[in-house]
């Protein structure tokens, strides 16, 4: 039976808390306290295997599969906010690995683009009982573009969205094309080096990551606000 390990961010009092997946990357649980995170995580499995699978990854949604606990950090820089790094982000990211990955990023930007393509301005721009409206949370996405180091003209376009110049979808399309290309373009030292960005370690395999999770977590959000699946 496959056994997923769980890296869990809180602060020191345990109380919100992130929890990462590294062995399917993208996948992510928040919770309000470590025990919800945890409870929530094999949901949260279960969603993330069902989307792969309808991507057309060659995954089994249904099979059984065990979680346990890998790595609990709880002193942080930003608590609880997923941003730290794991100790599997010191592997190499091989060129086969990232192609896989640019592919899975893709599916979720597709599926944010299904599930609001088709919404009138009213619609994307009503404000919720709580949290933001659906046109601030996808100008948000666009940030994923400061992940990975050295794609020009992400910070524009990440600009031009928040000005209302450009739809965030087609930013997106946008800053996809420049991280595919970029991605690519990585050389093999680049692939495999960790360096420090600002307090936190940072390597090629980490910013993946980072950019799935970010976007798979706001495409949750949206279809739950939406009251669809993920």
């Amino acid at each position: 039976m496959k056994t997923y390990d769980l890296y869990l961010d809180s602060g020191p009092m345990k109380k919100k808390t992130f929890v990462h997946m590294p062995a399917l990357l993208g996948c992510v649980a928040r919770g309000d306290t470590t025990d919800e995170a945890i409870d929530r995580s094999p949901d949260a499995i279960r969603a993330f295997l069902a989307f792969l699978a309808r991507a057309g990854e060659r995954v089994d949604p249904d099979a059984p599969f065990r979680v346990r606990i890998a790595e609990h950090v709880t002193d942080a820089a930003w608590p609880a906010m997923g941003s730290g790094f794991l100790p599997t982000d010191a592997a190499p990211l091989t060129p086969s690995q990232g192609d896989a990955l640019v592919h899975r990023l893709a599916a979720i930007h597709a599926g944010l683009r299904r599930l609001t393509a088709d919404f009138k301005p009213k619609q994307l721009d009503a404000a919720p009982p709580t949290g933001r409206p659906i046109r601030r949370i996808l100008q948000h996405v666009c940030v994923e573009g400061a992940y990975l180091r050295g794609i020009a003209g992400s910070s524009r376009l990440m600009r031009e969205v928040e000005e209302g110049h450009i739809d965030a979808h087609d930013a997106l399309d946008r800053l996809f094309a420049l991280e595919q290309q970029r991605l690519r373009a990585m050389s093999k030292e680049e692939r495999a080096e960790v360096i420090m960005r600002g307090q936190t370690p940072w390597s090629a395999r980490s910013a993946v990551r980072r950019m799935l999770e970010h976007a798979w977590e706001h495409y949750v959000e949206i279809a739950e606000r939406l009251k669809r699946s993920p």
